[in-house]
């Protein structure tokens, strides 16, 4: 049985098998798993499990389909889990809306031979009862065709559910967006609507002297009949400033959302909030419904939304910008092809993180690489207080910020220069093996050195080789000493992972 409901250290190959649950029941040995480390451990560990309980505490991420589980079963890591194991997985996914998490549903049962023998639908709850024979060798008389994962759907699906459950929570029965021509307040005003009704979303039109963007925000509002008033340029009194212009707007739809006692919503993506600085100013709006998503997934959502019915116009569907970074011309041949390398350098940064030597490494244009890591780390400050975003990926700039004014910058290193590069050798300085007869060891022998050491004194001072006497892991049955004093608290690692 697996129920859709609303709540929900990676081991040594060396270490012994990890403590994880197995409970037997009429015969049945059932294992529990909670992480992706937990199901690793029991395809790598020899635990005698018929079935694993998969309780998932992972929200929806548009980077990691395994989140949204039974809808993704194809391209999910849960086949190849079934058949590690050799053990029936059962997993049951949570649904709705928890704080900024959003959980999808779609529970599944998955035969150990990879066959699907039941699934809950997604964004439905559901009860799902399902026959389980742990000597049964297949194949199931009567299996489930695996869906094929569509993406944006089901990104706009967990924004859609993320936004409605948490304007419930909150207490806010309507919603005020700023409709400035953007794509980008296109797709948010969209999701609203979908989300809410469109008796609930109220939109205010930016005339600024854009005449495609009035144009194309006029015709949003008819598609989706929503309640709108126009804020004209003379209103702004902004002189032609258009940073004073976009302020004094965020200040209007701020009074918009009290009139209507709710709250406004941001139009910023991802993408804006780690590299445009307009994007970190003022602003009203205390939710962000497409700040986890990069604008090249924005892209790809309006294009969703009007398969379902063409409510963005042809000309807002170009309305986007691509970040202003030196030689990024060099990175494609449309405007396109250079967001994408954008967002490409900030998910491999952010969600993989990976390093930037090796980002260069796939892809080239160092220099381009490390200006979009370091005006991504230099906004933090900026970032700071723009409210709250539906989490829509597996690490949120939030998650990944550095300390405000680090002086460090990441750069791009050569292949010598880098921890993990092939041993080169010793290396001979010039005339030193004559003069002095000392030859030195190239850098990257030298950090790998320095860090095994590092490892070692690090596992030495866990196990208590660093420990004071008197001091260490104090257990529930012997929280003193023979003399009856009480004992210290043991040291943390001095060793961080620097």
């Amino acid at each position: 049985m697996a129920a859709q409901h609303g709540d929900g250290p990676a081991m040594d190959q060396d270490a012994p098998a990890p403590d994880l649950p197995e409970v037997e029941i009429a015969g049945v040995r059932f294992g529990v798993a909670f992480t992706y480390d937990d199901l690793d451990d029991y395809d790598d560990f020899e635990f005698d499990v018929d079935v694993i309980l998969f309780l998932s505490g992972y929200g929806f991420g548009i980077d990691d389909c395994s989140s949204a589980l039974g809808s993704a079963l194809s391209e999910g890591r849960f086949l190849a889990d079934a058949e590690a194991a050799n053990a029936w997985i059962v997993a049951a996914g949570s649904l709705g809306g928890y704080g900024t998490q959003v959980f999808t549903g779609s529970s599944f049962v998955l035969a150990p031979w990879g066959e699907l023998a039941a699934q809950a639908p997604s964004l439905e709850e559901a009860l799902l009862v399902c026959d389980i024979d742990s000597h049964f060798e297949g194949p199931l008389a009567h299996p489930l065709v695996q869906e094929v994962f569509d993406r944006p759907l089901s990104a706009w699906g967990a924004l859609t559910l993320g936004l409605h459950d948490l304007c419930e929570e909150t207490g806010n029965d309507d919603v005020a967006v700023l409709l400035d021509g953007s794509l980008d307040s296109m797709v948010v005003a969209a999701l609203a609507t979908d989300a809410l009704g469109p008796t609930r979303v109220h939109a205010l039109v930016l005339d600024d002297a854009d005449e495609q963007g009035i144009l194309s925000s006029r015709a949003l509002v008819r598609n989706l009949r929503i309640d709108s008033r126009e804020l004209s340029g003379a209103d702004l009194g902004a002189g032609g400033d258009r940073s004073l212009a976009r302020d004094v707007a965020e200040a209007h739809l701020a009074a918009l959302a009290r009139e209507i006692g709710g709250i406004a919503l941001s139009n910023a993506d991802k993408t804006a909030l780690a590299l445009e600085a307009d994007a970190c100013t003022v602003c009203a709006a205390r939710v962000m419904p497409i700040g986890d998503l990069y604008r090249s997934d924005v892209i790809e959502l309006a294009r969703l939304r009007n398969t379902i019915s063409p409510v963005i116009s042809r000309g807002a569907q170009n309305a986007y910008e691509v970040p202003d970074v030196d030689g990024l011309e060099e990175c494609g041949a449309s405007s396109e092809e250079r967001l994408a390398y954008v967002d490409y350098v900030l998910s491999s940064y952010v969600e993989w993180e990976r390093s930037v030597s090796d980002i260069v490494a796939d892809h080239g244009h160092a220099e381009v690489v490390e200006e979009i890591v370091r005006r991504m780390n230099d906004l933090e400050l900026a970032r700071a207080g723009r409210g709250v975003c539906i989490m829509a990926s597996s690490k949120t700039l939030y998650d990944a910020r550095n300390p405000i004014g680090m002086v460090w910058h990441d750069r791009s290193r050569e292949e010598d220069e880098r921890a993990d590069a092939d041993d080169q050798g010793d290396v001979i300085l010039p005339g030193a093996e004559d003069s002095l007869g000392v030859r030195y060891e190239s850098q990257s022998r030298r950090i790998r050195d320095v860090r095994e050491m590092l490892d070692f004194l690090r596992d030495f001072s866990l196990g208590g080789g660093l420990y004071p006497e008197g001091f260490g892991d104090v257990s529930l049955d012997d929280k003193s000493d023979d003399d009856g004093s009480e004992r210290g608290h043991a040291w943390i690692s001095p060793f961080s992972e620097n």
